[in-house]
């Protein structure tokens, strides 16, 4: 399959807005490029028959960015085409182990860090995927499983991407992980690092059926909104809701819509512009 690479110049506080956008219109992974001159963030798109429709979306969105406040980001798209062994190959240059929270490593495979007796290794290959951990929206989520998932928790992730946060919840005790995405290409992979954390996770492309006691969606504002009652359908009483992947701006409509249906705020964890939201259903 072919790919298109669209490189965005974006300064430091450009960032999570211009990967945001990307992230809206259908991007699976970016790569952030601090090291360019200027600064750049690259994305990936498929070459297929919606790929005009999207960049279109992506240049309106970056031409709204000032009227939000966002300064540092470029308006200007610059497009290459690359096979996906070429893209999957680009990872190895920066993709390097690195902490999140107080015991989790995340790791590609063809790295080897050391480890700590009570440290936990996630292996994970993103591919195309969203999700190698290097995000704040993923770190957010990634700190509160630490805190929230205890041993033989049932668990559900909606949106999996790359399956990082599923296969942590695994690695943490709990006793069955279910994981679902509506890109064929996220659950293969998510699938493929499953197996090689050596974790059973359930991963399909339909959304968890059943009740569980903590429940993940690192997504957008908007399908968070939008799926509100669906999430509270899967929450044992009791259970805890991660709801992630939302820029600041946000945050009240996402509070708004997720205690409108029931749900007790228990919690707002922030990393620069992005939060995460905890609820707790009524017991």
């Amino acid at each position: 399959m072919r790919w298109t690479e669209i490189i965005i110049d974006a300064g430091p506080e450009a960032t999570d807005a211009v990967g945001a956008a990307l992230y809206a219109v259908g991007c699976g992974g970016f790569e952030v490029r601090e090291a360019a001159v200027p600064p750049a963030i690259a994305g990936y798109l498929p070459v297929d028959d919606r790929l005009e429709d999207r960049l279109g979306l992506l240049k309106d969105a970056l031409a709204a960015l000032p009227g939000h406040g966002v300064i540092g980001a470029g308006t200007d798209l610059t497009l290459r085409y690359v096979e996906e062994a070429d893209w999957a190959n680009a990872w190895k240059e920066f993709y390097k182990p690195f902490r999140v929270g107080r015991r989790l490593v995340v790791t590609p495979p063809w790295e080897h860090p050391e480890l700590a007796p009570d440290d936990i290794p996630l292996v994970i290959d993103p591919g195309m995927a969203f999700g190698t951990g290097s995000h704040p929206t993923t770190q957010l989520c990634l700190v509160a499983l630490e805190d929230y998932v205890r041993p033989g928790a049932r668990v559900a992730d909606i949106g999996t991407g790359s399956g990082i946060l599923a296969i942590a919840a695994a690695k943490m005790g709990a006793s069955h992980v279910a994981a679902n995405d509506n890109d064929p290409l996220a659950v293969r992979i998510a699938r493929e690092n499953a197996a090689a954390n050596g974790v059973p996770v359930e991963i399909t492309d339909a959304l968890p059926t059943g009740q569980y006691d903590a429940v993940v969606a690192n997504i957008l504002a908007d399908v968070i909104i939008g799926m509100a009652e669906e999430l509270q359908v899967l929450l044992a009483p009791g259970g805890v809701l991660l709801a992630s992947g939302i820029i600041d701006t946000r945050e009240a409509d996402v509070r708004l819509a997720l205690e409108g249906i029931g749900l007790n705020h228990l919690e707002t964890r922030r990393q620069t512009e992005w939060v995460a939201l905890v609820f707790r259903q009524e017991a």
